[in-house]
């Protein structure tokens, strides 16, 4: 049974703790770190016994691993802590607030030769996958730029780095942010319904990543953009042979003629599908890009 403690318990803990409930038979929750009393005694109902306020206390428990979702100011201070004790963490994106923290959480690794895994789980999703599949094929020739209006900051960094095949290149970066009215529905709590004149100001950021190599990266992303239903994603890859606009591709076919084709997810469980709820793979003209 795989032991796993939790320093923090919001929103992202959650999700993770119901994952775990899933696969109760296979892993279970050792330790939750409260950051106050008021908050324990909440955790308490739901956790009896494996709530904790004192660091000390949490780390005498028995972890296989320890998770660190707490706010980016405070990750390394517990990634150091654990790692005296010799604990392995998954730490939050990043292990770090700058870039003086994280070669200070690289010196620690070091130090006290510490196992830490950051979560970083975007490139692993079936549609970047598929996606990657096609660029490490040809489809889309060599790409030259590609825009991305997903996921925000250093996630859309990953998917950058990964779709262009660099690693760790300098770029000059060009950026600015901006900040617009929008009407505010939807949030980590679900939707609200009618909630007129509930205006925030949507700050948005729009850089540009010149590569040494010649690739550029647009990247335009807001703080609405993961929930607001008037604020969609969109992803834009081109390459010299092809190009992808979201869940539409475009590439030169083997007989050196254009063909057109969309990308699909083909999910179990739709249409009075009676194998179970779940994905099947992603799949574009009749060939399956991933497979679950």
């Amino acid at each position: 049974m795989l032991k796993i403690g939790f320093i923090g318990a919001g929103w992202r803990a959650h999700g993770y703790i119901r994952v775990i409930q899933e696969f109760r038979h296979r892993m279970v929750v050792s330790g939750i770190l409260a950051h106050s009393q008021e908050r324990a005694l909440e955790l308490e109902k739901e956790f009896p016994g494996k709530v904790d306020t004192d660091l000390e206390d949490f780390m005498g428990r028995d972890h296989d691993f320890v998770m660190v979702l707490v706010p980016r100011k405070d990750v390394l201070h517990f990634i150091e802590e654990l790692a005296k004790k010799g604990i392995p963490v998954l730490s939050e994106t990043p292990p770090g607030d700058g870039i003086a923290e994280l070669n200070r959480c690289y010196e620690v690794k070091e130090k006290y030769g510490a196992k830490i895994q950051v979560a970083e789980q975007y490139f692993l999703r079936p549609y970047y996958q598929g996606i990657f599949r096609m660029i490490r094929e040809g489809r889309l020739g060599k790409i030259s730029s590609m825009e991305i209006a997903m996921i925000h900051d250093y996630h859309a960094m990953s998917i950058m780095r990964r779709t262009f095949g660099i690693t760790y290149e300098n770029c000059v970066v060009d950026a600015k942010g901006y900040s617009f009215p929008v009407h505010y529905h939807c949030g980590r709590e679900g939707l609200h319904g009618e909630q007129p004149g509930n205006l925030v100001m949507n700050k948005r950021k729009r850089a540009e990543f010149a590569f040494e190599n010649g690739q550029v990266g647009f990247y335009d992303f807001s703080d609405q953009q993961y929930f607001n239903y008037f604020r969609t994603r969109h992803l834009n890859i081109r390459g010299d042979l092809g190009e992808i606009w979201d869940y539409d591709m475009a590439f030169l076919g083997k007989d050196g003629l254009p063909v057109r084709g969309k990308i699909l997810r083909d999910e179990l469980g739709r249409y009075e599908n009676l194998e179970g709820y779940g994905l099947r793979g992603l799949v574009c003209n009749g060939e399956i890009l991933y497979e679950n």
